[in-house]
Parts: C-alpha cells; structure tokens; sequence
C-alpha cells in the first residue's frame, strides 16, 4: 500500500490513513436518510439533523417515522399560527388558540392564549406533565416574538329569570 505519510508517522496517523483508504459501501446512504426505509436505530439521528423539537421517546415506531417524514413541512410553516394550531392538535383537539387582536378585551401586540376548556378536556387529561409537555411544544413552535399564556378556562353560563305578579282592583270606602 503506498502512503503520502513520512516515514516517521506516529500511528494514530497512519491508522487514519488506512480508514481514508478502506472501501466504504455507500450504496445505500438513500435507504438512511429515508424516514420509511431507515431502520428504527437511525431515527433519533434523522430527528436531530432536522431539528425536531416535538420529538417524544416515548412514541411508537410509526408515529416517529411520520414525524421525521413530516418535518420539512412543518419547518415551512413553523412560527405562525397554523404550527402553534397542529402541536395543539396532537395533544387534544379541543385546545384553542385566541391571538390579542381576537380577545376581549384586546391584548397587548405579538401575545396569545393557549386555552384548554376544562368542560371538554377532563381533569386526568391535563395532568402537570402533559400541561408542561404543551407549553414545550408551543414555545418551539410560536413565532420568537409571541409570548402566551396557558390558560384552562371553565366557561360558565347563566340565566336569570324575574318574574312578577300584579293584581289590580279598586277599593271603596262607604263612610
């Protein structure tokens, strides 16, 4: 083997010179980088090199490969409100967003709501873990500017209903 190294190379170099030499089959680098032929090991490195922020270990093998396939599209949408409204959605469907010009009374500029209806969503839902688990997944996906609030509103309506009686007559005094 000929070597461009001098003749007093130390080891380590000539150890790197061999692994520079070796012939490496990159005939399926297409299958690594492909969220749905890759094996299950190389889908947190995939997840990492496209920045997911969302991303959960806790998840089944399928929903990660989704997440890594879905992640370019969420890039382009990231930091407005419809990527604020889809990590809301994966966590419940009934979590709302009211941005400070919807609010009444206004807000003040680039500040939004994360509302969790507390008649929609039941209370073993939203456990401290899960709530924190939203607020994560909002800041990583807002605009930088945003600042929100995580708000769990109980909408309560009422009704009053007054009713009176009235009788007329006259009286007579007969003196």
């Amino acid at each position: 083997m000929k070597t461009l190294l001098p003749h007093n190379a130390k080891a380590d170099e000539r150890a790197m010179e061999q692994a520079m030499q070796a012939r490496i089959d990159l005939s399926n680098i297409g299958t690594l980088k492909n969220p749905l032929t890759c094996t299950a090991s190389v889908l947190p490195f995939l997840a990492s090199e496209l920045a997911i922020s969302h991303w959960d270990t806790a998840w089944s093998e399928a929903e990660k490969r989704q997440a890594v396939a879905d992640a370019t599209a969420f890039h382009k949408i990231k930091g407005t409100r419809a990527a604020v409204e889809e990590v809301l959605a994966r966590h419940h469907g009934a979590l709302d967003v009211v941005v400070w010009h919807e609010a009444n009374p206004r807000r003040r500029p680039f500040t939004f709501e994360v509302r969790a209806p507390a008649a929609e969503i039941p209370a073993s839902f939203l456990t401290q873990d899960r709530a924190e688990a939203i607020i994560r997944d909002v800041a990583a996906a807002k605009s930088l500017r945003d600042h929100f609030d995580f708000v769990q509103n109980i909408g309560l309506t009422s009704g009053m209903f007054v009713a009176a009686g009235g009788k007329s007559g006259t009286a007579l005094r007969a003196d």
